[in-house]
Parts: C-alpha cells; structure tokens; sequence
C-alpha cells in the first residue's frame, strides 16, 4: 500500500480576487505531507506563454456540452501545470505520522477508494446562483488522474470532499496555530 504515489490536490479559486490557494495531501513512507501554497502573485510572462495560449484557445472552441467535459477536464489540468511555473507562493507545511492520525488517513483511503461520479455528485441536480467560488480537486494515484471541478461547494453538494478539505485545514491550524490560513484565501472552509 504504502509504495503507490498517491495525492490530493485542493487548487480552490475566487472569482474577482486573486486570492487563490493550493492545498497538496502527498503519501509519503507511512506519513501524510500536507502542503499549504497562498498565491503571492502571477508573473505576466503566464500571458506569453504560447503552449498555454494554445489550450486556452482549445477550450474556448469547445462547446461545454458532456461529451467534451472530459477534455475540458483534461486542458483544464494542462493549463494548471503550465501555470505553476509562473505563479509565486507563500507556503507553509506539516507533516502527519499515519500511526497517529488512523482516522484522517483512512478518509484520505476513501477518496481514493470511491467512484468519481459520487466524488462528483453527479446524482443530485443542483443549480449553482453563486459560483464566486470554485474547487478543482486532483486525485494521483500513480499514473491514474482524476479530476472534479466543484463551483460553490460545501458539504451538502460534495460531502466527502468539503469534509477531508476542512479536516485537512484543521490539521494544519491544531499544529501550527497561526494565521498563516487566513480567510481570503480559504473561504469559510
């Protein structure tokens, strides 16, 4: 079990802010690294980049009907991981013994054990009034990536996943006790 790479990316936006963070759960020889990124700010090179001009050109083509949600999904990630290279962050860190928190790592177990389409509530139909708000969610498990785009989550539209992001902000404040995790970067979570 504990030889797969697995992780779990919260990359939670604000619209009409640029108070965005970055959340990272990594599995790593029988301890739980969490990372905690607060965007400082974005290099105007992102707008040069050509790669990424280039998918962002796929999807505005793209019409968002559900035989291309997939690809979107997927250009969607690519856009992130290109962006990475030219956001900066203030980061913070902890590291959590599985030993010592059984219960948190076996939610982190459950993710990664329970089907996307119920990570992504695909049964219940819900419309959404304020999408000031939206959660990308990334599951790696080795080489397997799944994606789930969350607008305005909380824990009645995507229990399982608001659940282990609150704990996992939690964790971080019983450990360090500070302000680091301030509200306009992590909502009300």
């Amino acid at each position: 079990m504990f030889s797969q790479k697995r992780e779990i990316t919260y990359n939670l936006h604000f619209n009409n802010s640029e108070k965005s963070s970055l959340i990272t759960i990594k599995e790593e020889n029988k301890m739980l690294f969490l990372e905690y990124k607060l965007i400082d700010s974005i290099s105007s090179d992102l707008n040069k980049d050509k790669k990424y001009n280039r998918i962002l050109r796929k999807i505005e083509k793209l019409s968002f009907k559900a035989e291309n949600l997939k690809l979107i999904e997927n250009h969607l990630y690519q856009l992130n991981v290109i962006k990475e290279k030219y956001i900066f962050y203030k980061s913070d860190s902890i590291l959590v013994p599985i030993s010592e928190n059984e219960i948190f790592y076996n939610d982190f177990n459950n993710l990664f054990n329970t089907h996307v389409d119920i990570l992504k509530n695909k049964k219940k139909t819900r419309i959404v009034l304020d999408s000031q708000r939206s959660i990308q969610t990334i599951l790696k498990s080795n080489d397997d990536i799944k994606i789930i785009p969350m607008m305005s989550p909380d824990e009645k539209s995507h229990p399982l996943l608001i659940s282990f992001l609150k704990n996992s902000l939690n964790l971080y404040r019983e450990q360090k006790q500070n302000n680091f995790l301030s509200k306009e970067y992590i909502y009300n979570y």
